[in-house]
């Protein structure tokens, strides 16, 4: 059985060959995550993992929170290799899976952030175009911003399961009330039916309440499609239900989005799992070879070791690489660097690279022990 977990910032989603399971996110971080959604399930078949599409640009940060998550389920849970997707690529993915390759701009009204992605897809490959984060915005910020503007007993904690019934009443009336704010701002556009009674969401709180995530969509989208607009847009996430999302989507590109469910991610990552898809290796991936000695017939001899892009380590002679001192060279296409070990203890080592879009790489150096990684730019190393 083929498995796929989507690590959410509210939720975790597990996704097998039968169905969706969603679970809270545990406090603690991704790796708590990744435990919760291990913890019941049996995976004998493929593994993927869908993480935010930021971890995957390039930044330290993001490829040290990959390789937390990769150790969590290759070297503590046993998994077998991990595929990886970014969480927009998977939908991107399973959105093609249903309406054929093209050019795919998702946006995401996430739990508690705004996303972008824009993606090449071709028969069984995803390839990265650009991709925009921005922290804020939301359905966190937007529930709580109407939970507030709400007086009397307040809302349930499923208010949002009522409001998507009403769509059509919804739609309307917010577009009559962009049309002419004065004139509709205390029009009605949800009734809950709440403990102490009916309560109303007019216009112009949900517009107002909505206005950050809004501003945060709108920049979204405009730093992703500088190189050219989509073919097909879809808009995902926990907050996709509300109509102000498809009609800011709208306006900035002119295509009205599909709306993919929130179950989206891990779906679309389960494809990845079952091999129908995987993304395409960044455009210009250079060639990584490790320096190192070794004792052969009692002599000392220097050996090239191949950093591998599709493995998280190298095969290194002996096993494990013995570091002495405070410094690594290593060859990045055909030019000889030193990596300044910085924070390094001395002692057995596993060494490899991350393919990152939007930069060079990563060199990941993880001691056998199990303590943590020290990562390095490749674009930062010195050149010899």
């Amino acid at each position: 059985m083929s498995l796929a977990v989507d690590i959410g910032a509210l939720t975790v989603k597990v996704a097998s060959d039968q169905e969706v399971t969603t679970i809270p996110a545990p406090s603690g971080g991704p790796r708590r995550g990744i435990r919760a959604a291990l913890a019941a399930q049996s995976q004998r078949g493929g593994f993927c993992v869908a993480v935010p599409d930021a971890w995957l640009a390039g930044d330290v940060a993001g490829a040290g929170r990959q390789e937390d998550v990769r150790y969590e389920c290759e070297d503590v849970a046993g998994t077998g290799p991990v595929v990886w997707t970014g969480q927009l690529a998977a939908v991107a993915a399973l959105t093609a899976g249903q309406h054929g390759r093209g050019r795919y701009l998702v946006c995401d009204l996430g739990g508690s952030g705004v996303r972008a992605g824009m993606f090449d897809v071709s028969d069984g490959t995803v390839q990265i175009v650009s991709t925009h984060t921005a922290d804020g915005g939301g359905w966190a910020d937007f529930d709580a911003a109407i939970r507030s503007a709400v007086t009397g007993t307040g809302l349930p904690v499923t208010w949002y399961e009522q409001a998507a019934g009403q769509e059509l009443r919804a739609s309307m009336v917010l577009e009559d009330a962009a049309m002419s704010p004065g004139e509709f701002a205390d029009t009605r556009v949800y009734r809950i039916s709440g403990p102490g009674g009916n309560i109303d969401l007019t216009a112009s709180q949900v517009t107002g309440c909505f206005a950050p995530t809004l501003q945060r969509l709108r920049a979204a989208i405009g730093a992703v499609t500088g190189a050219g607009l989509p073919e097909s847009v879809v808009l995902t996430g926990g907050l996709s239900w509300l109509p102000l999302g498809v009609r800011v989507v709208a306006d900035a590109v002119g295509i009205t989005p599909q709306r993919s469910g929130p179950d989206a991610p891990a779906r679309g990552a389960l494809l990845f799992a079952c091999g129908e898809f995987r993304l395409a290796p960044p455009v210009e991936r250079q060639a990584v070879t490790l320096t190192a000695h070794r004792i052969h017939d009692g002599l000392l001899e220097e050996v090239s070791v191949i950093l591998p892009w599709t493995a998280p380590f190298a095969t290194v002679p002996g096993g494990a690489l013995a570091i002495d001192r405070d410094e690594l060279e290593l060859t990045v296409d055909g030019r000889s660097h030193t990596v300044r070990l910085s924070g390094l203890g001395p002692g057995p080592h596993r060494i490899g690279v991350r393919p990152n879009w939007g930069s060079p790489g990563v060199l990941v150096v993880r001691p056998i022990t199990g303590d943590s990684a020290c990562l390095f730019p490749l674009a930062d190393l010195t050149a010899r």
